[in-house]
């Protein structure tokens, strides 16, 4: 009796990459022993322009980061007086949470903050540490840290308010996964020997076990008046041809951040320079009043689309 053999069945020319689908696991570990990590944050140096005593801030932020440099500085004494190191065993770290709304000086005072200390930034790259692929996303958080320590760098986490906030109640979608990354942040912060900065938007949906391993939660607001009246001195820097009172600019600018006013000096001074004869460029004052105006109708343009996300997605009943 001949022996029956089972038909000949031809594959499909992708069924590679269709099995990786059905083995997510399987495929994480080709790419991995196929591709090196990738890099997850640039190293940036500060510049002299960055040094905390030009930057115009609220008194109270100023006096807040000095003080939590100060405690770096005078970590010996303090360790020779108040035995500081059998309560908080690491020399060297100082975690700061940077808050408020965008455009308030959180970046810079971070820039400024390296340079005070004599190192470099390593600004993390939020998009290239979260990954959809289990167990990738920690693996990510922790090169940061290994990055920042072998740079000597100060680690900056920029509004990475995902990382930051509260764990997720078991049972829901991917908790398991969000939850262990937060773990892993939490575990990473605590063996750090360094200084990490931290910003957001959404402070309060920071996870309460971050917010004990901060020593301090600095602030950033909206310019004053004498703010905003030293912010148009300060970006329009040539006053022989600026024809303007910025007194009444720092009227007209109010509730605008510093970064609002940066870019309508810098666009005032592009409105003053489409002379053909350099020799006669010019801002006035009614080119910066068009410039303030411009930028009101997109923050508030930017409010009501805003409004209009959140109630689609249900964050607020009508």
């Amino acid at each position: 009796m001949p022996t029956r053999t089972a038909p000949e069945i031809e594959l499909p020319h992708d069924a590679a990459t269709a099995d990786d689908h059905r083995t997510p696991r399987r495929r994480r570990r080709d790419r991995d022993e196929e591709e090196p990590p990738p890099d997850v944050g640039m190293l940036v140096q500060p510049e002299p322009r960055h040094d905390l005593d030009k930057m115009i801030l609220h008194p109270e932020v100023k006096t807040d980061i000095l003080a939590g440099l100060r405690a770096l500085e005078t970590r010996a004494d303090l360790d020779r007086i108040w035995n500081l190191s059998s309560i908080q065993p690491q020399h060297g770290r100082c975690i700061l949470n940077f808050y408020g709304p965008p455009g308030t000086g959180k970046t810079r005072a971070a820039l400024g903050i390296a340079l005070r200390l004599g190192k470099p930034l390593y600004q993390v790259d939020y998009s290239a540490v979260i990954s959809k692929y289990l167990g990738d996303t920690a693996k990510h958080i922790k090169a940061a840290f290994a990055a920042a320590r072998d740079h000597g760098a100060v680690l900056f986490f920029d509004e990475a308010d995902s990382l930051l906030s509260r764990r997720v109640a078991t049972g829901e979608s991917c908790s398991t996964s969000i939850n262990q990354n937060r773990n892993c942040l939490m575990q990473e912060l605590d063996r750090f020997d360094g200084v990490v900065i931290v910003t957001t938007n959404l402070f309060e949906n920071y996870d309460p076990a971050l917010l004990r391993r901060i020593q301090r939660h600095i602030k950033f607001r909206i310019p004053d008046a004498s703010m905003r009246r030293e912010l148009f001195a300060l970006h329009l820097p040539n006053p022989d041809r600026v024809q303007a009172d910025y007194a009444v600019l720092a009227a007209i600018s109010r509730g605008l951040s510093g970064g609002d006013i940066l870019n309508v000096c810098v666009n005032s001074i592009y409105a003053g320079s489409t002379d053909p004869n350099p020799e006669r460029w010019l801002v006035t004052q009614e080119m910066v009043e068009r410039e303030v105006a411009k930028v009101r109708k997109a923050n508030a343009e930017h409010s009501r689309e805003k409004g209009k996300s959140r109630r689609k997605i249900g964050f607020i009943q009508d």
